[in-house]
This record gives structure tokens, C-alpha cells and sequence, in this order.
């Protein structure tokens, strides 16, 4: 199949994309303009520069567009009319989506004969939405995977293509997750274009009852109900979205505490209010129901 990717780079868009080049052409990659005509321009330059000079990390499609000689298309936005008539112009079989940071409206998504897909890194209908990693951390979820779906007006609402499940570890870097989902999304991608290019994928609607969203939150958000979540929560949850996500926490002293880590979690009986923070061995020990987060002393 000529498939039209469209993602951003990261661990989920490179999986995918991998997984297309191996057994398809890529017809055109299309990735988001940086935001701010003039601060897109000079970073596009600096980085022009330092693949010149052999310095810095490539962007991050370069190897395979060198292997495989795709063209490279910048959108400004989801709906771009410039991105829409290339993509007429292009007739691709089908659109791939993963890692994109945009709802695409049905008028790209009608561009291709076997429509779109796309790769989410979540259990769909659970944490539809831009930050399904940051919710599933958020939610305690004991379980997680990657969601490969018809692509349609709504964000991650499509009939499910395919899925694959797998146990979330307490305290398990995000990081780490991002490059499990990679690995996984690329191996379910796969098999869901085989069963695309022969004619024999079958979708099954979502549950709509069961859906939940993934937004993006403000930085510096608050998080973390200290009335109601028990300490191993918190650490799980602090752990695992660390140096991603800080939770806005304040020292004895009334001050922003900036730490530099979370080292781990002690049950013990206290009768200190749940989210106190005290000056503890080489840190600060963070007080919940049932126990201590300690955490790290930052930079």
C-alpha cells in the first residue's frame, strides 16, 4: 500500500513508521510546523546547521527518509487547506496516524480509499485524548497497551482494528513506557496493515460508556488528592511520571519544593496532615495516608 504518515517523532511515531516502511511506501510524511512563524524559521536553520556540522541529535524521521526518499511536509495545523490538497493530489491508499498532536477532519481523512488509522498509546475507550501516558499514571491504572483504530472526526473514537494489553509496573518510568508502547505499536501496526492490504480487518465499535478523557493539563497543576489517595499511590504515581511531571509541593518554610527525584516509599503510622512536607535523610519526606514518600533533594 502508499501509505500517508503523519506523526511527530517520538518513540510512537518512529515505531510506526518503521513498521509502515517495512512492508509499504510511504507516499509523504506530515509532521506539525513548530508554533511561531519566525521561532519555526530559526529553529529550522539551527538545525539545518547542526546536521552541517555533524552535531546535536538528527531530526527524527531523517534515517528513514534517507533509506527511503519520502518527502517531509510541515503542517500549521490540523485542518491545513495546503496539507488537504497535497494529499488530494497525492492519492495515497491509506492515511497512518501516531503521535499526532492534531484531530484531523474528515476532509483529509476521506483523502484515501481504505480511509485512516490510528496509533494511540492507551486502552481505548479509556484516556482518549493528547496525554493518555500522563492519565493512566493519574487513574492507577494496573494494566495498559496500545490501541490501533479507524480514525475519525472525534478524538479517538474510532472502531478498534486492533490492541494489545499488558501489566504497568508501580512506579514505572514514563520514559520507558513511551519506548514499550513504541516497540508494541509497531508490531500491532503491522499486523493490522496486513489484514488492511488483504482485505480482511474487522473493526469493533468502542464502548462509549466506558470512555474516559485524556486533556492536557496546565503546568504546575496540582494533582495528587492527599484527602484520599494512600502513600504507595502517591509514590506510583510521582515515580513513575518523573522528571515529566513535578508535583507542585511546599516545604515546612511556605516555599516551591523543587526535588530532584522520588526515592522510594515507607508504610509507617504518623498523625501528620496528609500532603506535609519535612526536611528528611538526604531530602524530604512527603507525609499520606498510610506512610512517607521520601523524595530527593533537587539541583
Amino acid at each position: 500500500m502508499r501509505i500517508a504518515f503523519l506523526g511527530m517523532g517520538g518513540p510512537l511515531s518512529l515505531g510506526a513508521l518503521g513498521a509502515v516502511t517495512a512492508e509499504h511506501t510511504v507516499a509523504a510524511v506530515i509532521q506539525p510546523l513548530s508554533r511561531g512563524a519566525g521561532a519555526g524559521h530559526a529553529r529550522r536553520l539551527l538545525a539545518r546547521l547542526a546536521r552541517t556540522l555533524k552535531v546535536g541529535p538528527p531530526a527524527p524521521f531523517e534515517a528513514l527518509r534517507k533509506m527511503y526518499r519520502f518527502p517531509v511536509w510541515q503542517a500549521r495545523s490540523g485542518s491545513d487547506p495546503d496539507i488537504a490538497d497535497r494529499l488530494r493530489a497525492l492519492r495515497p491508499d491509506l492515511i497512518c496516524i501516531a503521535g499526532y498532536p492534531w484531530i484531523v477532519p474528515t476532509e483529509i481523512l476521506a483523502e484515501a480509499p481504505l480511509g485512516a488509522i490510528n496509533v494511540h498509546a492507551a486502552l481505548l475507550p479509556r484516556h482518549r485524548g493528547s496525554l493518555p501516558l500522563f492519565w493512566i499514571y493519574y487513574r492507577d491504572d494496573r494494566r495498559t497497551g496500545v490501541t490501533v483504530h479507524r480514525a475519525v472526526a472525534k478524538a479517538d473514537a474510532g472502531d478498534i482494528l486492533g490492541q494489545v494489553s499488558f501489566p504497568l509496573e508501580r512506579g514505572f518510568p514514563i520514559d520507558r513506557l513511551n519506548r514499550l508502547n513504541g516497540e508494541c505499536g509497531a508490531g500491532l501496526l503491522s499486523a493490522v496493515l496486513r489484514d488492511l492490504a488483504a482485505g480482511r480487518a474487522t473493526g469493533r465499535p468502542q464502548d462509549e460508556a466506558l470512555a474516559t478523557p485524556a486533556p492536557r493539563i496546565r503546568p504546575g497543576s496540582a494533582m495528587i488528592d492527599f484527602d484520599a489517595w494512600d502513600v504507595e499511590r502517591a509514590w506510583h504515581f510521582m515515580a513513575g511520571l518523573f522528571p515529566r511531571f513535578r508535583e507542585p509541593l511546599l516545604t515546612e518554610e511556605g516555599t516551591p519544593l523543587q526535588y530532584g527525584g522520588v526515592r522510594g516509599f515507607l508504610r509507617e503510622s504518623h498523625r501528620r496532615p496528609p500532603g506535609t512536607v519535612l526536611r528528611g535523610s538526604g531530602g524530604y519526606d512527603l507525609y499520606c495516608h498510610g506512610g512517607r514518600v521520601r523524595l530527593a533533594a533537587g539541583a
